[in-house]
């Protein structure tokens, strides 16, 4: 077992090799001692021949000699045995016992059958020698007894010889077999070798796109083959999977982007900048420095875009982002927080005179000409509004607030000026503190109301352009109309209301009115469904979510029926916790969107996790549908995205019938726009159901 044990633990070249010569030298050994013990066996037979034969003719001459006794005849018979020289004694016995005759050569080697009157008549074989008794007849009648002793020299040097000659002959056979065991060894082990350093090269290289060559026995070279498709099966999984991921790394990196980055000026967005300027403000509080805030608002902004189109107001915000960043330093952080409002975020141990010099030069660069496309545009200026932590603000909340102020106050003293912010100010409040005052209890006043934006199936490229298209349902969109204040957009009134926490107490307000329009209109087009806007703040409790549900389940209507759309700032959390109460919304009954879908931190490694049925496009893509090289792309992933987790996918801001074509050859099939209705009020949103056909509403 030992041996054997050893022989697994070499190469198969070396295994081949002793097992070979093994194998070599046993049956070369089998015929070299087979051809002694033949050579031995035909000598012993010549032997007993010759010396019966002798004996033969010893015993026919000497018969007449034994009749009579006649010793010297006897004794001259059996001296004609010195002819053979291996005859080492013979004798010739009567009947009596008595020896009539002996010979013996006069050089005898050493006897080793003493001749006995009484030994029995045969052939006696000894390694010294051999003794033959023959009977001497007369007329058939035994008259004596003729014995003769020969040795074994000669055989001995016979068998010697072919014993050497034996050897010889199978070490030469051996030494030839060595070459030819090697080149068997060789010729069945070089192409396993090959095969194993191939293995082990894929093993550390991780390179699938090595190949054994098949080459030796039929057995071996299917082994290779097999290996070979093995390896390129790999290999194809391989490159399918890199391109896979790198795919994915590029769609990971670019919603990074669009979650960080202002699509229309490349700046950074909204959440960078929640991000940065607390950094700025704890860095600040750690170190006992300072840091500044700077809101600018464009002053014209809306007149470029009603006269000159969203095309060339985009273009102006570009040109605004590129002077900020080429005024200020590349540490300073220049944020786009939405519309014309942008954020500048200071950091260093500045002074009060230092942020207003920064601000002033912004107001004289931004108050330049533009120059858009090949013509000019309406004059276009900034109103700045400043304020320093920690010398007139507490914490980020403050600092946001009071720069917003000085930039509100800024408009109010005649636009195309900065204010800086200074604590303890007997100043009239800014619009942001009125409308905070003023939003407390607009509820209850009843200045809020809901407008609904029908949301409807893309046509066909081919279909009647002037034709309303199917109608699925609507988006429910609340605004907000103050006495005094007059049109107030959802921009400015959302956050402070999820600021306050009066959000919680609208958003259930709306979400009941919505379900009850929609109760309504279900009796006239009963597929229609309703989309209603989520705020952050309403998922914060499980007894908001509770409250949700029980404003569906009192309104009576079906699951899926009404929609809630959710911010993507939403799914950076994705604890257990926020996972399970977005479960039991839609174990409610309530189906769940994403709005604005890859404007904000979505993770394509986690969005499946999520119960979600609808994503929603942004305006911002729709708008570059066909204009901008990656206009396209990102839409088409957006469709593709959706049909990966099983989701709706539906479009917001078309204008254009361009816009609906190219979103529904890109595979959208639903949308809601300006192209097909503006945000109705109920009576409209019901005049238009009213005058649909019924075939004109579809379910989801």
């Amino acid at each position: 077992m030992p041996a054997f044990s050893s022989l697994r633990r070499k190469s198969i070249r070396r295994q081949i090799m002793t097992l070979g010569l093994a194998l070599t030298a046993l049956v070369l050994g089998a015929f070299a001692l087979g051809m002694v013990l033949h050579e031995a066996a035909n000598r012993r037979q010549a032997l007993e021949a010759s010396t019966t034969t002798e004996a033969e003719i010893i015993g026919r001459n000497s018969s007449a000699a034994v009749a009579f006794g006649n010793e010297d005849e006897a004794n001259e018979i059996l001296a004609s045995l010195a002819a053979s020289p291996d005859v080492l004694q013979a004798r010739i016995f009567l009947p009596g016992g008595r020896t009539l005759g002996r010979y013996a050569p006069l050089t005898s080697e050493a006897e080793c059958h003493p001749l006995s009157p009484d030994a029995r008549i045969g052939w006696d074989l000894r390694w010294c020698g051999a003794a033959l008794y023959r009977p001497i007849q007369l007329h058939g009648e035994t008259v004596g007894m003729v014995a003769m002793e020969v040795g074994l020299r000669s055989t001995y040097r016979a068998l010697a010889g072919t014993i050497l000659v034996s050897v010889a002959l199978a070490a030469l056979a051996f030494g030839l077999s060595i070459p030819l065991w090697r080149r068997v060894a060789s010729r069945v082990a070089d192409p396993l070798t090959r095969l194993v350093e191939i293995t082990e090269r894929v093993s550390h290289e991780q390179d699938f796109g090595l190949r054994a060559r098949a080459s030796g026995s039929r057995e071996v070279d299917a082994l290779a083959n097999g290996f070979n498709q093995m390896m390129s099966q790999l290999q194809q999984r391989d490159e399918r999977l890199n391109h896979e991921l790198h795919q994915r790394r590029q769609a990971e990196l670019r919603l990074n982007d669009l979650a960080y980055f202002d699509s229309v000026t490349g700046l950074h967005n909204r959440h960078y900048f929640r991000e940065r300027i607390d950094d700025a403000v704890n860095r600040a509080a750690q170190e006992h420095g300072r840091c500044a805030l700077i809101y600018i608002d464009l002053d014209g902004f809306k007149q470029v875009n009603d006269t000159l189109g969203h095309d060339r107001g985009d273009e102006l915000l570009r040109e605004v982002g590129r002077r900020l960043t080429d005024t200020l330093r590349r540490s300073d952080g220049v944020c786009r927080l939405g519309g014309d409002e942008f954020a500048v975020i200071i950091d260093g141990d500045l002074q009060g005179a230092q942020v207003e010099t920064i601000a002033a030069k912004l107001v004289e660069v931004l108050a330049l000409p533009y120059r858009l496309g090949d013509r000019g545009a309406p004059a276009v200026s900034a109103s700045i509004g400043a304020c320093l932590y920690p010398d007139d603000a507490d914490d980020r909340d403050s600092l946001m607030r009071h720069a917003d102020s000085a930039m509100y106050r800024a408009k109010e003293r005649g636009k195309n000026r900065h204010c800086l912010y200074h604590a303890g100010g007997a100043e009239p409040p800014s619009r942001h503190q009125q409308l905070e005052q003023a939003l407390e209890g607009a509820l209850a006043r009843g200045e809020l109301h809901l407008v609904y934006q029908p949301q409807v199936v893309l046509p066909a490229c081919g279909a009647e352009a002037a034709a309303m298209p199917a109608v699925l349902g609507f988006e429910a969109l609340l605004r907000w109309r103050h006495a005094a204040l007059g049109a107030i957009g959802p921009t400015e009134f959302i956050p402070l209301a999820e600021a306050s926490g009066a959000i919680e107490p609208i958003g259930e307000w709306v979400l009941r009115e919505a379900c009850a329009r929609l109760r309504q209109w279900r009796s006239v087009h009963p597929q229609l469904q309703m989309a209603v806007n989520l705020s952050a703040r309403q998922l914060a409790s499980d007894e908001a979510i509770e409250r949700l549900a029980q404003v569906l389940a009192a309104s009576g209507l079906p699951a899926g029926a009404v929609e809630l759309e959710l911010t993507e700032s939403l799914l950076v959390d994705r604890s257990e916790l926020m996972l399970g109460r977005l479960g039991r919304l839609r174990a409610a009954g309530f189906g769940l969107a994403i709005d604005d879908f890859g404007t904000g931190y979505s993770s394509l490694a986690y969005l499946d996790s999520f119960p979600i049925t609808t994503l929603k496009i942004d305006r911002a893509f729709v708008r570059k549908l066909g204009q901008a090289a990656h206009g396209d792309a990102i839409a088409r992933a957006i469709v593709a995205i959706g049909a990966a987790l099983g989701a709706d996918v539906i479009a917001e801001g078309i204008e254009t019938p361009a816009q609906a074509r190219a979103l529904h050859a890109l595979g959208c099939r639903r949308g809601q726009g300006y192209l097909y209705a503006a945000p109705l009020a109920e009576s409209g949103a019901l005049e238009l159901l009213r005058a649909l056909p019924a075939t004109a509403t579809q379910a989801a």
